[in-house]
């Protein structure tokens, strides 16, 4: 556990540096649908729903 913990030349990422890589995306607000948890995507997909909870930072996927 200790080498994991002393990694040298490893940055840690801000949270503006962690959004800006592709995949990491902060969404923020959404509506409950019976059991699913649905954002807006602001794509040409519209909304994305799948099974969990929203919560007030956002929806929790089971």
């Amino acid at each position: 556990m200790k080498t994991i913990l002393d990694l040298k030349g490893v940055k840690t990422l801000s949270k503006d540096e962690q959004t800006g890589i592709n995949g990491a995306v902060v969404i923020r607000g959404c509506t409950q649908r019976g059991s699913q948890c649905c954002v807006n995507t602001g794509g040409p997909r519209g909304v994305f729903c799948d099974a969990g909870r929203c919560t007030r930072w956002g929806c929790v996927w089971y």
